[in-house]
C-alpha cells in the first residue's frame, strides 16, 4: 500500500466537528446537489419561458431560484412559495408571510404557486426602473446580468454576483439561455477548454477526433442505465470522457464533481460514470472492505457521496479503511474504524492519538428554524435532524439542539 500510517479506531467522535473537517475537502452547502439537479428539472421549462416572455436569461432565474431558496428548500419557498426573497414593497396588495431576514418579522410576498413566484419575479425586475439597465444587456450574457443585479442593489451579499455565476457555472445553468440545437456545439467548447485531463491525455484525446466517426451508432439514452437511483453510463474502451460528457451535454467539471474525481484519469475505461449527483446513501448497508480498494472506489461501486462514505463512518477525509472494515452505506456508525493514512515521504508507522471533539448546543429562540439554525453552523437541515434525532422540523421555543 505504500507509505502508511496506522491510526488507531477514533471512539464517538462527534458527527457535527467531522462534517465542519469534512465540507473543506467536499463542498459543503445548506443543500444536496441533487436537489439542484430536481430543482433545476422542475423549473427550467419555466425559466425558459420567462426569458422569451421579458429578456431576462433563463440561467439567471434559475441560478436566482436555487440560491434564494435553498433549492426550493427554504421555509420561506415552502410555507409562502417565495423562490426569490421578494418582499412586500409598498406596492404589493396580495398575501404576505413574515419572516427573519435581515431585521427580524420582516413582510415577503406569499404567492398561491411557484409559478406565480417566478411570473412576479420577472415582473418585478422588467417594471422597476431601478432594474432597467439589465434589459440593455444580451439575454446570453449571464455574467453581465450577475454584475447588473448586484449593482442595482437587488442583494446585500457584497459577492452575490460571484455566488450567482459560480451557481450558473457549477450546474451549467447557461445551456438553458441557448437554443436546442445550440448547446452540443456549447458543451463541446467548454469541455475542449476544461478536460479534467493532463497534456498528454488531452493530446491522445485530439487524436482520438477520428474516434468520434466511428462510433458505433448506439444512441446516447441506450446506453444509459439507472444505479441506486442515479442515471449512469460506463464509459466505453477508446471513448474520453470528454467525448462522454459532450455527448450527453454536461460540463467536465460538473461530471468530475458527480464522481468524486479531482481529475479524467481517475475514470478508467468500463468504469461506472454517474450522470447525477450520488447520493447520501448507498445501494446497500454495509460494505466489506476487500484488499486494494480504496474510499472512492466504494463510493463509486455503491453510488454514495465519497463525503457522506466518511461522514457515516467518523473517518476523516483522506484516510483509508483496514480490509476487513465493515463500512456503513446508510445509518451512521457509533465508533471509527481502524484506519490507514497515507503521508508522502514517511515510511514509519505510527499509532496517532486524535482527540476527542468537543460537543456545543444552541437554544432554540423565537422565529427560529431548522433551517436558519443549520444556515448559523454550517450544517445541512438532515444533518441538523440527523445529530439530534429529529423525526420532523417542529421546534420549540427553548429546545436545546447539538449543533457540534
Amino acid at each position: 500500500m505504500g507509505n502508511i500510517m496506522l491510526i488507531s479506531g477514533i471512539k464517538k467522535i462527534s458527527l457535527g466537528f467531522l462534517f465542519l473537517l469534512i465540507s473543506s475537502y467536499a463542498f459543503a452547502q445548506l443543500y444536496e446537489a441533487v436537489d439542484v439537479e430536481n430543482y433545476i428539472a422542475t423549473y427550467k421549462e419555466v425559466a425558459i419561458e420567462e426569458m422569451t416572455r421579458t429578456g431576462i436569461p433563463a440561467s439567471i432565474t434559475l441560478a436566482q431560484g436555487i440560491i434564494e431558496s435553498g433549492a426550493g428548500k427554504s421555509p420561506l419557498a415552502v410555507e409562502a412559495n417565495n423562490h426569490f426573497g421578494i418582499k412586500c414593497h409598498e406596492t404589493w396588495k396580495g398575501a404576505t408571510y413574515t419572516y427573519d431576514d435581515d431585521r427580524k418579522n420582516e413582510c415577503f410576498r406569499k404567492y398561491d404557486s411557484t409559478i406565480q413566484s417566478y411570473y412576479d419575479h420577472s415582473d418585478f425586475l422588467k417594471t422597476r426602473s431601478r432594474y432597467a439597465v439589465l434589459f440593455t444587456y444580451s439575454d446570453t450574457d449571464y455574467m453581465a446580468w450577475a454584475k447588473g443585479l448586484k449593482a442595482c442593489g437587488y442583494a446585500t451579499n457584497p459577492k452575490y454576483a460571484d455566488v450567482l455565476i459560480k451557481c450558473i457555472e457549477d450546474y451549467d445553468l447557461h445551456q438553458w439561455d441557448l437554443k436546442e440545437e445550440d448547446r452540443a456545439a456549447w458543451f463541446a467548447q467548454i469541455n475542449k477548454s476544461d478536460t479534467g485531463q493532463s497534456s498528454s491525455q488531452q493530446l491522445a484525446a485530439q487524436e482520438d477526433d477520428a474516434w468520434e466517426q466511428s462510433l458505433q451508432k448506439v444512441s446516447a439514452s441506450e446506453r444509459t442505465y439507472v444505479f441506486n437511483d442515479i442515471k449512469c453510463v460506463n464509459l466505453p474502451a477508446g471513448e474520453s470522457l470528454n467525448q462522454l460528457a459532450t455527448k450527453y451535454e454536461i460540463g467536465m467539471k460538473r461530471l468530475l464533481r458527480y464522481n468524486d474525481a479531482a481529475d479524467a484519469s481517475q475514470i478508467k475505461a468500463g468504469d461506472r460514470v454517474y450522470l447525477q449527483p450520488k447520493r447520501s446513501n448507498g445501494d446497500q448497508k454495509f460494505h466489506t472492505v476487500r484488499e486494494g480498494e480504496t474510499m472512492y472506489s466504494i463510493s463509486q461501486q455503491h453510488g454514495i457521496q465519497l463525503a457522506k462514505l466518511y461522514e457515516k463512518n467518523l473517518m476523516l477525509p483522506g484516510t483509508e479503511p483496514v480490509e476487513g472494515t465493515v463500512l456503513n452505506l446508510r445509518d451512521t456508525r457509533e465508533e471509527a474504524p481502524d484506519t490507514l493514512a497515507v503521508k508522502a515521504n514517511d515510511t514509519s508507522k505510527k499509532v496517532i492519538a486524535q482527540p476527542h471533539a468537543s460537543t456545543a448546543y444552541y437554544t432554540v429562540n423565537k422565529g427560529d428554524t431548522l433551517y436558519s439554525i443549520s444556515k448559523r453552523y454550517n450544517l445541512t437541515v438532515d444533518e441538523l435532524k440527523r445529530m439530534n434525532q429529529l423525526a420532523s422540523s417542529d421546534l420549540q421555543v427553548g429546545d436545546k439542539l447539538r449543533v457540534k
